[in-house]
């Protein structure tokens, strides 16, 4: 049995015998004044322990209620870390596949719910291979976290930004019209072009990345499902390989 149940039990046993004992009093018709007041100084002294131990019980269930508070609230954190770590990419610190591909299918029914224009992003950094081939896969990881970390500080806050695969990463553009994307792209395009990059464990040597970039949109082409808009973008980033890289291409039927 808790420490603070068998206070309890103690503290209601004595306000019985309390109760009992001034009804005894009060029943007593030949008491003087001397005895009344001898009979009454010991009930006050009876009344005021149980007020003491009252009152630490009351303590006992404030700390109580402070301790479940604190563990809840420990769950609570254990809780959101879980979900940050199930949907974080593990290398670039990102939103993962899984996260933004469920973050485009809620977008597409917003999309299509409110008639607004959604357009997304797909890059792929161009010639990734040779990074790792020639400085190292750790400095193909320290690549990725840097491009990853360059993107992200470009987009807008509302926007929602992924590691797709390998090298390849996707933003959702809610709201945004196919020509402000465009600009977008541009601006990523051109940020990671001027990004300096240094070798791993290779003193003094640094060199540069480009990426290609395919842009669609909810409107061209009216793409019914998730599928086909990633599909659009993804034959628009294609393109952008085939014209040489280092660019980004919009899709539009006359590609079909």
């Amino acid at each position: 049995m808790k420490d603070s149940d068998m206070m309890m039990k103690r503290v209601l046993k004595k306000e019985r015998a309390i109760l009992e004992k001034s009804t005894a009093v009060l029943d007593k018709k030949n008491l003087n004044c001397e005895q009344l007041q001898q009979e009454y100084i010991q009930l006050l002294d009876a009344y005021q322990s149980l007020l003491n131990e009252s009152s630490k019980i009351t303590k006992i269930g404030d700390i109580n209620q402070r301790k479940l508070y604190d563990a809840n609230s420990e769950i609570e954190s254990q809780k959101e870390k879980l979900y940050n770590v199930s949907v974080t990419d593990y290398l670039t610190g990102c939103h993962n596949r899984r996260y933004i591909l469920e973050a485009l299918g809620v977008e597409f029914m917003k999309s299509e719910r409110y008639a607004l224009t959604l357009s997304c992003i797909l890059i792929d950094i161009d010639n990734f291979k040779r990074v790792n081939d020639n400085y190292g896969h750790q400095t193909g990881d320290y690549a990725l976290k840097k491009v990853a970390s360059a993107i992200q500080e470009t987009i807008r806050e509302v926007d929602l930004f992924g590691r797709y695969g390998g090298e390849e990463f996707l933003i959702i553009l809610p709201s945004t019209e196919l020509y402000d994307a465009a600009i977008v792209a541009e601006k990523i395009r051109k940020t990671i072009a001027e990004l300096k990059l240094e070798a791993e464990n290779i003193e003094n040597e640094s060199f540069m990345l480009t990426i290609s970039l395919g842009v669609a949109d909810t409107h061209t082409g009216s793409p019914k499902t998730v599928k086909e808009l990633l599909y659009n973008a993804d034959k628009a980033l294609f393109q952008a390989k085939y014209n040489n890289k280092n660019q980004y291409v919009v899709y539009s039927l006359s590609s079909n």
